[in-house]
């Protein structure tokens, strides 16, 4: 049986329909890297794709979740093996070329929602180029900027820096989502120390400095963090309030008009 809550399932006429019906379109985009030694290489696709399948799936008739793209920018984790790289600008250019083709079927919504971090920023320029090139809205967002609240309340692990990359919260999301991937007995704590004043990384709030080094060159486990405290409980909690706010978003996106364009600009004769 199909389902109504997947782009790729449709007919071109029930595109048509979705697009007539100013249907929000989520776009996953996630990443093929390393996770330490406990976790699976598919960590960031693994948590976009459940989150943006979930939220579709309980909005039938107004959401609709597209194939996400698997691979991101990773130049820096390529030290350890497994991390399959798209260069900034090939990354940027895939991504708007599939967002602007959205745009193309007549859609006039859609959210690129990221699950790797050195992502974000192209994410956020692929989803401008969009609105500035066609008549559609495009926004980006990371999942956990929209629970970085959550994680900064609710954690176990130090702040700053201790859910940052295969850590509390990506550990305990995929023991929510897919617990027989992960082995606990290898997860090992690794807090990167805060060396330049301004610069650390934590989901829940990074530093005002944004400083990104070759991380072969500051960890020998490939952690970013603590997941030793991790439990499928609190990747329960984290999944439900991404999705709860990333539908909110979605439905307030929906009603947000697209109004004409004007130029205010004085021309000459």
């Amino acid at each position: 049986m199909r389902s109504r809550h997947r782009l790729r399932e449709l007919t071109w006429h029930e595109v048509n329909e979705a697009a007539r019906a100013n249907t929000v379109v989520l776009l996953p985009i996630g990443c093929i890297e390393q996770h330490g030694p406990h976790l699976p290489l598919d960590v960031d696709n693994l948590v976009v794709e459940y989150v943006c399948e979930e939220v579709a799936r309980r909005r039938p008739g107004t959401l609709l979740v597209a194939p996400a793209i698997h691979y991101g920018f990773n130049v820096h984790n390529q030290g350890f093996p497994g991390c399959l790289n798209a260069n900034i600008e090939s990354l940027l250019a895939y991504v708007y070329d599939v967002a602007h083709s959205v745009a193309a079927s007549g859609f006039s919504k859609m959210v690129l929602v990221n699950g790797h971090g050195s992502n974000a920023s192209i994410c956020r320029l692929a989803a401008r180029k969009v609105v500035n090139a066609t008549e559609a809205h495009c926004a980006s967002v990371s999942w956990w900027d929209l629970v970085a609240d959550h994680l900064r309340e609710k954690r176990d692990s130090v702040f700053p820096g201790g859910i940052a990359h295969a850590c509390e919260a990506e550990t305990s999301l995929y023991l929510h989502i897919r617990p027989e991937g992960v082995d606990m007995n290898k997860a090992v704590a690794d807090v990167q120390p805060r060396t330049i004043r301004h610069v650390w990384v934590d989901l829940a709030g990074s530093g005002p400095v944004d400083f990104v080094d070759d991380w072969s060159r500051l960890s020998s486990t490939g952690v970013e963090g603590d997941p030793t405290s991790a439990t499928a409980e609190k990747g329960r909690e984290i999944a439900e309030l991404v999705i709860r706010r990333l539908t909110e978003f979605c439905e307030d996106f929906q009603r947000y008009p697209v109004k004409p364009r004007r130029d205010f600009t004085v021309r000459k004769r």
